[in-house]
């Protein structure tokens, strides 16, 4: 896939912070950058940086899908209440044992899902 403006822009719109952005999101604030971008062309580079492994997608539990810069391993925790996305270091290197299983790991992504702190708290 060839280096366009539209793809470097969106690439450095999701590293420049820690957050998970879904596509309008990442369209309205590159479209200030990009004028003439389209929703279609976010969609579509979207679809060609999760493919070359630059970014990942995290999907809540009502099926809205959120695109992560950040692409050192982590773990995900989305909330069902708020439907904040966090953060977390793996703490267990489970595709060791998948390895030492015989497998062949191509990726991996850990994804939690259940009320944050304050939503359980609110009884959200």
């Amino acid at each position: 896939m060839r280096d366009t403006v539209q793809k470097r822009e969106i690439l450095t719109f999701l590293r420049a912070k820690r957050q998970h952005y879904s596509a309008a999101q990442i369209y309205d604030a590159v479209r200030t950058k990009v004028p003439n971008l389209s929703l279609g062309t976010v969609y579509r580079n979207l679809g060609h940086l999760l493919e070359d492994g630059e970014i990942i997608s995290v999907e809540t539990s009502d099926k809205c899908v959120y695109y992560d810069g950040f692409i050192q391993d982590h773990a995900h925790f989305v909330c069902d209440g708020c439907k904040n996305i966090f953060d977390f270091p793996l703490k267990m290197d489970i595709a060791s044992e998948v390895l030492d299983a015989g497998f062949s790991v191509e990726s991996e992504k850990v994804v939690y899902y259940g009320k944050c702190k304050n939503c359980r708290d609110a009884r959200i």
